[in-house]
């Protein structure tokens, strides 16, 4: 989320977590002096999230205090070590892996007790969003226990797939491009339809 006005129109739907991009070669950035409505005008019913690609410590420390983040998303290469230290500073962390990484049991038992949940995202060459699914079949081997968001080129249409899912790890589906009209602009419309038909279905 980039904008101001696209935050409140995406709150007012509801959502349980909203993302912000601080990585600086993302086309979703929310820059280095961001806005401070864009994180003061989330209700607390809505954990904000910063999102961070082989970041400093110190920095995302100082970035989670400023701007009142409940969340750290981790895309990069950050250890178990940063993850439990970000935790022991109150925060939750999320670390993302690739869908090709599903039935690597050892990199994930690193991260069982370090983070607390997953993300499996579509496996691309550079950090960043790639509009394309993985093979969600490859789910069904998944070894860890840790709870988990779903990414990677979700669309309005593939509830039904999602709700199809039948394992307990599964936490929640992460959302993006294909629920943007722009680049860090989200199209309430889309949005909206999606969390009342996944959340008609619970």
């Amino acid at each position: 989320m980039t904008n101001r006005a696209n935050v409140e129109e995406i709150c007012r739907l509801g959502p349980d977590y909203l993302g912000f991009i601080f990585y600086s070669r993302s086309v979703r950035y929310v820059g280095s002096n961001p806005d401070p409505g864009l994180f003061s005008d989330v209700p607390q019913s809505i954990s904000k999230t910063a999102v961070f690609v082989n970041e400093y410590y110190e920095r995302m420390i100082d970035i989670t205090g400023k701007y009142g983040i409940d969340v750290i998303q981790l895309h990069g290469m950050e250890s178990p070590e940063t993850c439990n230290a970000l935790r022991i500073h109150g925060k939750k962390v999320i670390k993302v892996f690739p869908g090709d990484q599903l039935e690597n049991i050892k990199l994930l038992n690193n991260y069982t007790n370090a983070a607390d949940y997953f993300l499996f995202d579509t496996p691309v060459l550079s950090y960043g969003g790639s509009g394309r699914k993985f093979d969600w079949s490859v789910l069904a081997g998944l070894k860890s226990n840790v709870k988990f968001f779903l990414s990677g080129g979700i669309t309005v249409h593939d509830v039904e797939q999602l709700r199809s899912i039948n394992i307990p790890a599964l936490y929640a589906a992460d959302i993006n491009s294909r629920f943007e009209v722009s680049e860090g602009i989200k199209d309430p419309e889309l949005v909206g339809k999606f969390i009342k038909a996944l959340r008609d279905g619970e």
